[in-house]
C-alpha cells in the first residue's frame, strides 16, 4: 500500500496487492459503507458524499464534540471489514479487438492471438473493478501500455476469476497484475483424463508459451497438460494436487519447472517432499551447471531461436522417458 498527493493536493491510497484499490480518504469510507450496508456509496453522488460525510463526523464524534464514541460506529466497521475480506472483488472488463501490436507482444514468445482466444485470455478495452461501488473506468487501452485478462473459472458464486496481466509495465514501479483470485491456473484447458505429463510451471506467460509448441510440434505419442502456480510462493493444495493426479493415466507423472532462484527452488523442494513432484529447471550456470542465460522460459526466447527452443523441448521429453519411464 502506498501513500501519495495528487495534483490537486488530495492525498490518495493505493493497493498495490493485487486488488487495485485507488482514492482518497472519502472513497475509502464509501467502501466500507458499501460494505456495511451492502449497497454502493459513491462519491460524486451529492446524496452518498453527505452520508459519507456524516458517517465521519458521527464516528470522530468524541473529537468534534467531546463527547462519548457511539460504539455502534465501531461495531459496524468491524462488521464491514469482516465482510470485505470475505467478499470477492468484482473485475469487468471491456474486450476488444486483437491487433497488430497485441501480435508483436505474444509473438516473441511464439504465441499467436488465435491461440490467446482459444486459452481464455482476452485483449482489454476497459476495466472496472468492483463497478457497483466505484463507477470509474479504472483502465483505458493505450498500445503502449496493453491489458490482457487471463480467464481462470468461476468461484461457487460464479463470480468469474480474472487475472489482469499488463505486459510491459515495469514491475519495480507500476502494477504488473491485478487479481480476483489465488488459484491454480491453467485448469480450463486441462481437458482430458489421459495425460501422461502435467507440467506446473510458475506463470501464465510461460504456461502458454510451453502449450504453443506442444500444439504445433510432435512430441512422440505423449500427451501433456500444463498449469502454472499464481506465484512460486504458493502452496500447492492437497485437493489440488488429486485433481492433477485424477488427470493422468495411471503411469502418468506431474513435473514442476519453476525458476532456479532461492524461491523457485524453495518451491520445488516443496512439492517434491510434499506430492513426491519431480522438477526440472533452466539454469544460468550456477553450482557448475549448465549456463542458459535464461531465468524461465520465456526468456528463452531471448537467447535462443524458436528451432532451438524446440529441440530443448524435444531433448527433455526423451531424458524424462528414458529416466523416468523406463526405470
Amino acid at each position: 500500500m502506498g501513500f501519495a498527493f495528487n495534483s490537486k493536493g488530495k492525498l490518495k491510497v493505493r493497493d498495490f496487492g493485487g486488488f487495485g484499490f485507488f482514492g482518497d480518504i472519502y472513497d475509502v469510507v464509501g467502501y466500507v459503507l458499501s460494505n456495511t450496508n451492502d449497497r454502493a456509496y459513491n462519491c460524486n453522488n451529492k446524496q452518498d458524499f453527505y452520508l459519507i460525510l456524516l458517517h465521519i463526523a458521527n464516528t470522530f464524534r468524541d473529537v468534534l464534540n467531546n463527547e462519548l464514541v457511539d460504539e455502534s460506529v465501531n461495531a459496524s466497521i468491524v462488521r464491514a471489514l469482516n465482510t470485505g475480506k470475505n467478499k470477492r472483488t468484482i473485475i469487468e472488463i471491456v474486450p476488444r479487438y486483437w491487433n497488430r501490436k497485441d501480435s508483436s507482444v505474444w509473438e516473441k514468445w511464439n504465441i499467436t492471438t488465435n491461440f490467446l482466444s482459444t486459452n481464455f485470455v482476452i485483449p482489454v478495452d476497459q476495466y472496472y473493478i468492483n463497478k457497483v461501488i466505484n463507477d470509474k473506468i479504472q483502465y483505458n487501452y493505450k498500445s503502449s501500455d496493453p491489458c490482457y485478462a487471463y480467464f481462470l473459472g468461476k468461484d461457487k458464486t460464479g463470480c468469474w476469476l480474472i487475472k489482469l496481466y499488463f505486459p510491459l509495465r515495469n514491475r519495480a514501479t507500476e502494477l504488473k497484475f491485478i487479481t480476483n483470485c489465488n488459484v491454480l491456473e491453467g485448469l480450463l484447458n486441462l481437458e482430458l483424463n489421459n495425460y501422461d505429463y502435467i507440467l506446473i510451471t510458475k506463470s501464465s506467460k510461460d504456461r502458454l508459451s510451453i502449450l504453443s509448441y506442444l500444439s504445433t510440434s510432435s512430441y512422440g505419442e505423449s500427451t501433456i497438460g500444463v498449469v502454472n502456480l499464481p506465484s512460486e510462493s504458493y502452496k500447492l493444495k492437497e485437493n489440488e494436487f488429486n485433481y492433477l493426479r485424477s488427470k493422468l493415466k495411471d503411469d502418468g507423472m506431474i513435473f514442476s519447472l519453476l525458476d532456479f532462484d532461492t524461491t523457485g527452488r524453495q518451491g520445488a523442494k516443496y512439492l517434491k517432499e510434499t506430492y513426491d513432484i519431480p522438477y526440472l529447471f533452466i539454469t544460468r550456470g550456477e553450482l557448475g551447471l549448465p549456463n542458459y542465460n535464461a531465468k524461465d522460459f520465456s526468456d528463452l526466447h531471448d537467447v535462443f531461436s524458436k528451432e532451438e527452443i524446440k529441440q530443448f523441448i524435444k531433448e527433455t521429453f526423451t531424458y524424462i522417458n528414458l529416466v523416468y519411464k523406463h526405470v
